[in-house]
């Protein structure tokens, strides 16, 4: 489910230059512009061109849930009894799933002659399946006393930065795949990068108008992974030289 889409984008703009300036200064009409602005080409250079793009999408990573445990007793010790009962059995679900990733807040104030005691379970879940048949069981066996709240699904940030690397990676090697067919089509070979510049960043979250009319709670738990799905798009300008490839050698 935490599977990384890779995408590309085409077409890619390419513009190529098989001449240096020298050279193009006794053809006929020869432009000598292929300068990205004018300030990065040589005049002995042989460079390509090309703007190409790189996407990739992730689901969430994560998933949180609140587990509430709730009564109210005419005695200190009754409620105690009473709340920690249900999340000693909540604890005893975690630990069969091999869940340890929990934090437990207690809370105990008195309502008029009652005691009233809260004691809150937030669960971290990695593995979405274990967390739907976590939340599951405990609706079922605990009784209203209990409140398991909807997963909430969100990314660990060190997904997010991963992912924003990945898809400026992505966009440079698709603009050296691009940039080798090209120049292979000429009997050329592909020289190093001689420029990479970023030239268009976007991150956005996953939409789908299928579902438009719906709340956050209406929504099944496929459906708010789908929809938590963040794409990152990047577009880059590269300049690579090009360099004449060296002719085999004529056996004697």
């Amino acid at each position: 489910m935490n599977r990384l889409e890779s995408k590309k984008h085409s077409p890619a703009q390419v513009f190529a230059q098989f001449t240096s300036a020298s050279e193009s200064e006794g053809i006929p009409g020869a432009k000598t512009s292929c300068k990205h602005e004018g300030e990065y080409a040589s005049d002995n250079r042989r460079e390509i061109q090309i703007t190409e793009s790189g996407e990739v999408s992730l689901p969430p990573d994560k998933a949180r849930v609140s587990i509430v445990c709730s009564n109210a007793k005419e005695s200190v010790e009754e409620v105690k009894t009473s709340v920690n009962r249900r999340v000693d059995y909540v604890l005893q679900t975690l630990k069969s799933y091999h869940i340890k990733d929990f934090t437990i807040h207690k809370s105990l104030q008195r309502v008029e002659k009652l005691y009233q005691m809260e004691v809150e379970v937030v669960v971290e879940f990695s593995d979405f399946s274990k967390c739907e048949q976590v939340c599951n069981l405990l609706v079922e066996k605990l009784d209203e006393t209990v409140k398991v709240s909807r997963p909430f699904l969100y990314h660990t940030p060190s997904k997010l930065d991963s992912l924003r690397r990945q898809a400026c990676v992505c966009a440079v090697r698709n603009a050296k795949n691009k940039a080798l067919e090209v120049v292979q089509m000429f009997n050329q070979s592909l020289g190093p990068p001689i420029l990479i510049r970023e030239e268009h960043y976007g991150e956005s979250v996953r939409t789908s108008t299928e579902h438009a009319d719906k709340t956050e709670d209406q929504l099944t738990f496929q459906q708010k992974v789908a929809a938590g799905t963040v794409t990152v798009n990047v577009r880059i300008f590269v300049i690579f030289e090009i360099k004449e490839k060296a002719r085999a050698h004529k056996r004697k």
